[in-house]
Formats: C-alpha cells, structure tokens, sequence
C-alpha cells in the first residue's frame, strides 16, 4: 500500500473506532460526574470574579464585555489540559488591561492522553509508515471534540447569580474556544431595554441563525406565528408569549423560566435542555415534542448527550403531551392537575412534589415520584 492507502486504512480502522469508544467513555464520565464537575467549574469563575472585582475596586478595570475559556493547542501537544480565562470589556481581546487565569481540564483531556498512547501502539504495526508526527497531528485534531465537554460543562454550570456585585456591560457574554479563534456563546446577558412590537416581528421572519443565543428578555411576543422557529440557547425569560405558535421549532436550550406561555403550541419541537422553571403554561402543547437526553445514536459519537428538560415549579395545568418524548423531564414541584399524557414516554421522569389531580396517562404508565 501506497501512504496515502495506509493511512485510509489507519483512519477507518484504528482511529475513528478508537476515537468513538473514547468519546462514549468520556460522554459515561461526564454524565456520571457533572454536578461535581460543575462546583469545580463554578470555582473557576469565581475566582477569576474575585480578581475582576478587585481591579474594579481599585479603578484599574472597565465594566465587564467577555470572559473567554480559550483551549490552547501548545499546552496540549506538551500534554497539560490548560484553559486560558481571561476577562475583558467592551474591546474584547483589545482591552489594555485584561484580567487572566487558568482552568484545568485534565478530567476532559485524559482520555485524549490515553487515546493518543493507545493509538501509538497500534501505529507500529505500520512498520514506520505512520509516525510521532502523525500522531500528534492526530490528537489535535481529535481535541475539539474533547472541547465540545468543556462547553457543554460551562452551560451546565451557570447560573444567573454568579455575576453579583460584578460591573457589567450592558451586553456580556462568557465564551468557550480555541485562543483567539473561533468561539461559542454559552452565557449571554442583554439588559437593553428591546421594544416588543420590534423583536415580534424580528421573530416572525424566523430566519434561520438569527435569534441563537441571543436574549428576548421581558418582551411581548404574544400571538406570535413563529412555526419552525430554531431558538437554540436563546433566552426568552420573564416574557409573555401566550398562544405563541412555535410548532415544530428548535428549542434547544432555550429559557423560559417565569414566562408567560399560556396555550401556547410547542407541539413537535425538540426541546432537550429547554429550562420552562416557573413558567405559567397552563394549557400549552407538548404534542409530540421531543425531549430524549443522552446521546441519540448509541453507535456513533456526534456530540456530547442533552440533558433533560426541566419544567421545576411550573404551572402546566391542562396542558397536552400526547406522544411527546421526555424522558428524563423535570417536573419537581410543578402543577400538572388535568395534564395530558396519553402515548407520553416519559421513564426516569421526576414528579416529586407535582401536583397530578386529574391528569391522564396510558394504562401502566401512571408517575412514581422520585427524587
């Protein structure tokens, strides 16, 4: 065989099974670990805050636009798993005085290392055709699907309190990526006041990247047709969308804590990692939305596993999940008197504390609460 036969061989043998079965190991890990994972990434945070403020304190530090985690790939080759932190304002990587710390993610990049070791036996048998360079190469490559850990981590990990006592920008945003390349918003704070009747019809073009991660906070967006709409990670909190239409949407990710959603129809959405805490929607549609956490395809890798939806504290009265899938889903606390379930999958659900007086499931499938 010619190299380029060898190394066909090479990827499609060695590599990509070996890639897949460390990627699922990691996914195991991660799911297993991910609260006490979260604490030590909340740490990083805070201690990374604890300077800002400091700085602030003293008048040698503007008011906050951007914390980055930058994965740096000269660590990585010399086999240390080290996130660069840095806050800055407004300018971004322009900032005179930006703020800097590190993140370890040796947890993440172990098994890269494991791989990379494992991958090197199995290059021998090559007889030299395949070196130290070629692995090295490979490992790079393969490392930002490691990455892919560490901003599903960082989304899992925040919370809408870590930036008390913090001067902000009016629009923040923290970001997970590669030093000074590409980047992915998993935090994204906008206190501009929005006009209502704007953002509505800003929505209703449903354009299709437009509204990712962005913030509609304490807007009027009721009687909206926003059908198809793809809303991935954007927050919709503290607003009112009664008798919305968002039928066969993207909703992944997206926040909904105290909203007003009253009939509203999410009917076949995906609506995995989708946050409705609190959120008046008595008498919505769940029709056939689809909620699955986890890894959908069990024989390959795409991209790290959801995590359930939650509908904590919620007032979901009347409200319809006829074939919906939500496996995982929380409903702790919630309000679910006359719900509908029937033909719902709903296993490893939690109902504790939920209110079910009247609500309808398939004979056999009636909730047992959990903690």
């Amino acid at each position: 065989m010619n190299r380029e036969e060898v190394f066909r061989h090479f990827t499609n043998e060695i590599y990509e099974p070996l890639k897949h079965r460390m990627l699922f190991a990691l996914e195991v890990y991660f799911q297993n670990h991910k609260h006490t994972l979260a604490e030590t990434f909340r740490n990083s945070l805070e201690q990374i805050l604890g300077k800002v403020k400091l700085m602030q304190q003293e008048g040698n530090k503007q008011p906050l636009g951007y914390i980055s985690y930058s994965m740096l790939r000269t660590e990585l080759a010399n086999g240390r798993a080290t996130y660069l932190v840095e806050a800055m304002d407004k300018r971004w990587f322009m900032d005179l005085h930006p703020c800097r710390d590190t993140y370890d993610a040796e947890w993440a990049f172990r098994y890269l290392d494991e791989w990379e070791t494992e991958l090197s036996k199995h290059a021998k048998k090559y007889g030299g055709r395949i070196g130290l360079d070629d692995i090295q190469r490979m490992k790079l490559r393969a490392a930002v699907h490691i990455h892919q850990y560490i901003i599903a981590l960082s989304r899992f990990s925040v919370t809408e309190e870590w930036l008390d006592e913090i001067q902000l920008e009016d629009v923040f945003e923290l970001r997970v990526g590669e030093y000074l390349d590409r980047s992915e918003v998993v935090y994204k704070r906008d206190v501009r006041v929005k006009d209502s009747t704007v953002m509505k019809e800003w929505l209703e073009e449903k354009k299709p990247y437009d509204y990712i991660h962005e913030v509609f906070r304490g807007i009027d967006g009721s009687q909206g047709h926003y059908e198809g709409i793809r809303l991935q990670y954007a927050d919709l909190s503290e607003s009112s969308f009664n008798n919305g239409v968002f039928a066969g949407g993207n909703m992944i990710g997206s926040r909904w804590n105290k909203t007003c959603l009253q009939e509203a129809d999410f009917s076949g959405c995906l609506i995995q990692e989708a946050r409705f805490e609190q959120a008046n929607l008595r008498g919505a549609s769940f029709r056939d939305a689809v909620a699955v956490p986890g890894i959908y395809q069990s024989e390959r890798w795409e991209r790290p596993g959801f995590q359930p939806v939650s509908f904590a504290g919620a007032d979901l009265t009347e409200a319809e999940f006829q074939g919906a899938y939500l496996q995982g889903a929380d409903f702790t606390g919630a309000i679910l008197q006359g719900a509908n379930f029937m033909g719902a999958a709903f296993e490893g659900a939690c109902f504790k504390g939920a209110m079910l007086d009247g609500a309808r499931f398939s004979l056999g499938m009636h909730p047992v609460a959990r903690d």
